[in-house]
């Protein structure tokens, strides 16, 4: 499992830090280990279930896209502002481990559960933000990178974010909205996107 999960995420070599890139795959491993997918490249490339579905390519494409952006903005800032504190490390971490609780929202046993009977089980019973959470504590994770799971979505809107966090955050939903309005994702997937959103037909 160890070599999918660095073949499906090579960015995790970028983590300078050698405690914070193992915890990294063995976050992801543990994630993976007790879901129906073997590789994260199995994983289904949406927002969430049924939200932001790519028409072609799975949940790695968004993993790494969000980690390249992401750093992207950290190294920006730094040329520009070069007296600026930001944890890269962090930021890659957690970019990359942002949707680790999709093992949970997206597996298709899960989905089938919640499905038959939302009155037991609520539909979904953990969001994969919150999930992921839980994933990167139990894992070792640092504290940080848990709260990047945690806060990149909704449940963001609730509590007060890093400032690694927010960088995740709107990589996050810069990728989704650009994948969404070049074209990339099915349109009756849209309804969270809003009146803005008007997707260029692809060629």
């Amino acid at each position: 499992m160890r070599a999918t999960i660095l073949e499906d995420l090579p960015e995790i070599a970028g983590i300078v830090n050698d405690e914070l890139r193992e915890k990294v795959i063995q976050a992801w491993a543990l994630s993976l280990r007790d879901s129906s997918f073997a590789r994260i490249s199995d994983i289904p490339g949406e927002g969430a279930p049924n939200h932001f579905v790519l028409k072609a390519g799975s949940q790695e494409l968004h993993l790494r896209g969000v980690a390249r952006l992401a750093v992207n903005t950290v190294d920006e800032f730094r040329r520009t502002f070069p007296h600026v504190e930001v944890d890269r490390d962090i930021v890659l971490a957690g970019a990359l481990c942002h949707d680790i609780g999709k093992c949970w929202e997206c597996d298709p046993a899960n989905l089938e559960r919640w499905q038959a009977r939302p009155d037991r089980t609520g539909y979904p019973s953990l969001r994969h933000s919150v999930y992921g959470a839980h994933i990167c504590l139990a894992a070792g994770l640092p504290e940080a990178i848990a709260h990047i799971a945690l806060g990149h979505s909704m449940e963001g809107q609730h509590i007060k974010l890093s400032t690694e966090c927010m960088i995740v955050r709107w990589a996050d939903n810069t990728w989704w909205y650009s994948a969404a309005t070049m074209g990339l994702c099915h349109p009756d997937s849209l309804g969270a996107a809003g009146p803005m959103m008007t997707p260029r037909p692809l060629m």
